[in-house]
């Protein structure tokens, strides 16, 4: 495919080409302008993330920073400057290719997830005649030849994917729509035994549905095959989590509920309303541990007596901040550190910060060592229409401030010039 637009498509001479071809001719243009666009955003990122100066002058790793900018997920921000570095400094004429129009981002993507560290010098040194191919095929096509060309290399270097227990992965997502996608593969042996295992426990449960359907007279609403696997994992967890392990311990899966006064509903750390059943839930499985907080969200208070938080007061802080504080940082609580803002003195604590909530703050363990960098201090501050909000902001040594996130939400500089 040619890099300029009037050659990667040719005008229709029908009835309604003459109101047809100037948005044709816009969306070719658009395309070749884009794939330009592209090509000099990944040089961008790859010079960016190189020098490293989102972290020098704003604390935040690349993939943090262009997250955060461009409001874009976390993993897609990781995406993109992992292959932005790959494209420039492994893949050279693919960046050429993407540059002069010949192919697009998505070459470049599927090229990235297949170029495995087994066989990437390989493949590599078959981009000459991938590229021909990307100016005949179609996208479908060519990644076809891909994939194809990749298992060939990987066979013939011994490598057997089914065998691999790196292969075996599963991510839990939570979406903003409420509900949470299970995703991920297995292989081998692995990939075997949960299959089974969780198909023989659906069969149970579609027999259950079955049962309960004839007796109510309703076989119309029957449960999916899906439906009663979900529900096959759930009962296989539920009834593995009573099974102690080899010290005799048991799994204790821990959920913090909150109680919103003003709008009487409970929500879980996340800030996501429970609904009934859920509680009903936590409530069989005797797992609620009452914490008293005060009306803006603090714990008991530790002084000097303890230098580090207690139980209690993580789990508050966990609902306070929701994770790492550091704006557009994605870290949970379990990844954080508690932080205290007025140091603690280790000669001499009770000159030192206190172990109080208004002094703690959650970081993650590289955004905590960037507070302790040379030049940067931090401090609690007062939003002028929020006065009660326990809130933190930087000064880096270059001059900016950088206010504190909680639960994902940016508070505006703009808004708070006047407290600064």
């Amino acid at each position: 495919m040619a890099g300029e637009p009037e050659d990667l498509i040719k005008p229709h001479t029908g009835d309604n080409a003459s109101w047809l071809a100037p948005e044709l001719d816009e969306l070719i243009e658009w395309e070749a302008v884009q794939r330009r666009r592209d090509a000099r955003r990944a040089e961008l990122l790859a010079e960016v993330h190189t020098a490293g100066l989102t972290d020098i002058a704003h604390g935040q790793r690349t993939p943090m920073w262009l997250a955060d900018v461009c409001d874009l997920p976390d993993n897609t921000a990781r995406t993109l400057v992992r292959i932005s570095t790959r494209l420039r400094d492994r893949f050279g004429p693919l960046a050429d290719a993407l540059h002069a129009g010949r192919i697009g981002w998505q070459h470049v993507v599927v090229f990235d997830r297949l170029a495995n560290p087994r066989i990437i010098n390989e493949l590599v040194e078959l981009l000459p005649e991938l590229l021909v191919l990307a100016d005949i095929a179609t996208f479908e096509r060519w990644s076809q030849e891909l994939r194809g060309i990749v298992e060939r290399l990987d066979q013939n270097g011994g490598y057997d994917p089914a065998n691999d227990t790196r292969n075996n992965e599963l991510h839990l997502t939570p979406t903003i729509d409420g509900y949470t996608h299970v995703s991920g593969r297995l292989v081998g042996e692995l990939a075997l035994m949960i299959r089974s295992l969780i198909n023989a426990e659906a069969d149970r449960v579609m027999a259950r549905h079955r049962c309960d359907a004839e007796h109510c007279g309703d076989t119309n609403n029957l449960a999916s095959y899906a439906n009663a696997r979900a529900e096959a994992l759930a009962e296989l967890l539920e009834r593995g989590a009573t099974v102690p392990d080899g010290t005799g311990r048991l799994i204790e899966p821990e959920l913090v509920v909150t109680y919103q006064p003003d709008t009487n509903k409970l929500t879980d750390n996340t800030g996501e309303q429970l609904s009934p059943a859920v509680l009903r839930w936590l409530i069989a499985a005797a797992m609620i541990r009452p914490l008293e907080l005060t009306d803006t969200g603090d714990p008991l208070r530790m002084g000097h007596a303890l230098r580090y938080a207690n139980r209690h007061q993580r789990r508050a802080l966990a609902i306070r901040d929701g994770g790492c504080i550091f704006p557009g940082c994605t870290r949970p609580p379990a990844w954080c550190d508690a932080h205290h803002v007025d140091h603690w003195n280790h000669n001499h604590p009770e000159h030192g910060g206190t172990t109080d909530i208004e002094n703690l703050a959650l970081l993650c363990r590289h955004h905590h060592r960037v507070t302790h960098r040379p030049g940067w201090s931090m401090q609690q501050w007062t939003h002028p229409e929020h006065p009660d909000t326990i809130l933190f902001r930087w000064h880096t040594p270059t001059g900016r401030i950088i206010y504190s996130q909680r639960h994902g939400i940016r508070w505006k500089a703009e808004a708070t010039r006047s407290s600064a």
